[in-house]
């Protein structure tokens, strides 16, 4: 268990809190009417990444041989953790999938994406949901086969974040005729694609709008093909679950800013002659807030501590976006209460948080099969 952060994290937080203070929290009253960083005015977005490149942190994943910054993954926490703490401007520290090209990716595949995804010239996607598999990743039925044209794919995904400006998707598919968690393949497909086809927006609460992709007869050729054939489940599985530990970092970060707000709302809200902060209810509910927030950022740390250090951690990742995600509902729910009806309106950004933090208990696993999951793994 780590007690305590290590000196050079402690500055890489200090130095992400003050650009986010800085620079992404005025946003949100610059744009209130588009406080999603996907929709910001392109010249705010591109100094924004035009900054996070000078600190180093456009592929903060990803090693820096390949022209990253090397994060570990309780560094990487940390990052996404402070960036949560505004809901404006996020993107410009979005993932550029680069670690996983990094790792699997063939000479040519790292020089004709991972390079230019960490230089910053265009941005990747990917998907595995699909109608019928969401958290059960080793559900999906889209098939990929050989044939004389190369490799053929065929089937539908959906709840794809970016993929409308995307250069390439990273798509898992399946051998066909195999079952679960054998045969299942990294494909990496070029936008404009032939039998490769961008469906209908699926628009979204949190306002991150996605989309449903359709691949009709799309062949590629060998050289799109990721990783070994048919082993994507032992060769990328740590990439598959180490979304989750960013989500729970992401709801910290969420958790913080709004029991932050909640705190100041009490000292200066005064009802029947006395502040909010002297009633007891109030009290309680600020104190149950951050008892939950620090009990979760021991548990996303510890995690995250354990991953970077080789540990195989799938069930504490579990436990980890389990908790987080949960435990950021109570208390964005418990800092409205306190707000009141300035709570509701968009006078705050709560009633934003609110919306963003409800589809956290259910992409990357919901709480449910999360639990599932955890106690099929205590009780083998």
């Amino acid at each position: 268990m780590l007690y305590k952060l290590p000196e050079e994290t402690l500055m890489l937080q200090e130095t992400v809190r003050r650009f986010v203070e800085n620079e992404l929290i005025p946003l949100e009253s610059k744009f209130p009417e588009r406080p999603n960083s996907y929709e910001l005015p392109d010249d705010d977005f591109l100094k924004l990444t035009a900054k996070v490149h000078e600190m180093g942190l456009t592929a903060r994943e990803t090693p820096e041989d390949a022209g990253g910054a090397g994060l570990g993954t309780l560094d990487n926490c940390i990052v996404t953790e402070q960036v949560h703490r505004s809901t404006a401007g996020c993107s410009v520290f979005s993932a550029t999938f680069a670690s996983m090209l990094y790792e699997l990716g063939t000479e040519e595949q790292k020089e004709k994406y991972m390079v230019p995804s960490v230089k910053g010239e265009f941005h990747g996607a990917s998907a595995f949901s699909e109608p019928g598999a969401g958290g059960d990743l080793a559900g999906i039925q889209t098939t990929i086969e050989k044939s004389d044209d190369g490799w053929v794919i065929n089937g539908n995904k959906c709840w794809i974040f970016k993929a409308k400006t995307a250069r390439f998707i990273l798509v898992l598919t399946r051998l066909k005729g195999t079952e679960r968690h054998d045969g299942l393949q990294w494909v990496i497909i070029d936008a404009g694609t032939p039998g490769f086809k961008i469906g209908r927006e699926q628009k979204m609460i949190h306002g991150q709008n996605t989309y449903e992709l359709f691949f009709d007869n799309c062949v590629v050729d060998e050289k799109q093909l990721l990783g070994k054939t048919g082993q994507a489940w032992s060769s990328g599985t740590d990439y598959l679950f180490s979304g989750r530990i960013q989500i729970a970092a992401r709801a910290l970060g969420i958790a913080d800013r709004c029991l932050e707000m909640a705190k100041e709302y009490a000292k200066i809200r005064h009802t029947f002659g006395k502040p909010l902060s002297s009633r007891q209810a109030i009290q309680w509910m600020i104190a149950d807030s951050a008892l939950e927030l620090h009990n979760c950022r021991l548990l996303v740390y510890d995690t995250a501590l354990r991953a970077q250090e080789g540990e195989k951690v799938y069930t504490e990742t579990a436990m980890a976006k389990l908790s987080a995600t949960e435990m950021v509902a109570r208390v964005v729910d418990r800092a409205m209460q306190i707000h009141g009806a300035a709570g509701l309106s968009d006078e705050t950004i709560l009633e934003r948080c609110y919306r963003d933090i409800r589809p956290m208990r259910i992409y990357e696993g919901t709480s449910e099969a999360l639990r599932s999951m955890i106690a099929k793994d205590l009780l083998k």
